[in-house]
């Protein structure tokens, strides 16, 4: 039997991307998709857009919200998938094939909990500064200054069942804490396939807006002080001093 795939979209006045990201969903050439969208009382056109589509849509809520990751949880409760998905609002799947993709790898894997890929990164459209970031060398100690893209992971429903939901105390960074908590707490199973590209990511959202670094600063210390012990922290942060030292030697 085809895996369902629950794509869970949530947003609030993304007028101006959501029907992108709405269209990059409809395009994939997998089947088996159950489209959630949970939108936080949007007062622009966002809710007009979305409803546009909404024959197209299996799950649609609008109403405020606690933040993001109150969203999020509601669109984790509403799903029935076998595997879900986070498509921001502001980003696009990599290609029409990326769920068939994805599918697959967790037919030949199945005792995998969690697949991630690399990811599309637009830093600035103006001047064409894109990248491909990837996570080729990902240990724990790298959680201490880094991470994985929301947007690079799907998961097994049941995951959200074994590891809890997010922890909606955070604002920004509950992915973040969520991960470190199924990875290093739970010990998920999970696979990286560097060679999959999932979604193109658009900067300029919550967690690297100059808005909210301060916040983002914040929550990520407290996160970090409950995953990671003073060696862990320090040792991290002279790794990255190292290395930053050579580039600048070798530049």
């Amino acid at each position: 039997m085809d895996l369902k795939v629950s794509v869970i979209t949530v947003c609030y006045n993304a007028e101006k991307f959501i029907e992108q990201a709405i269209n990059s969903v409809l395009k994939q050439r997998y089947e088996n998709i159950e489209y959630i969208i949970i939108d936080g009382a949007s007062t622009d056109n966002t809710v007009s857009i979305i409803n546009k589509y909404k024959s197209k849509v299996s799950f649609f809520l609008s109403e405020s919200d606690n933040g993001m990751y109150d969203a999020m949880n509601k669109g984790i409760t509403a799903a029935t998938g076998d595997i879900l998905y986070f498509l921001n609002s502001d980003d696009v799947f990599y290609d029409e094939y990326v769920i068939t993709k994805i599918v697959n790898l967790f037919h030949k894997n199945k005792d995998i909990e969690l697949i991630y890929g690399s990811i599309f990164v637009i830093r600035d459209p103006l001047i064409n500064d894109s990248f491909v970031r990837s996570y080729d060398h990902m240990t724990k100690s790298s959680f201490v200054s880094d991470g994985i893209y929301q947007q690079a992971i799907f998961y097994k429903a049941e995951l959200f069942k074994k590891c809890g939901q997010f922890d909606e105390t955070y604002k920004i960074v509950g992915d973040y804490e969520w991960l470190l908590r199924a990875f290093y707490k739970y010990n998920i199973k999970r696979k990286y396939y560097g060679d999959i590209i999932t979604a193109v990511f658009r900067y300029g959202g919550m967690s690297n807006c100059d808005k909210f670094s301060s916040l983002h600063s914040e929550e990520r210390r407290k996160v970090v002080k409950q995953y990671f012990n003073i060696y862990q922290i320090y040792n991290s942060k002279f790794k990255r001093a190292f290395i930053a030292s050579i580039k600048k030697f070798i530049r």
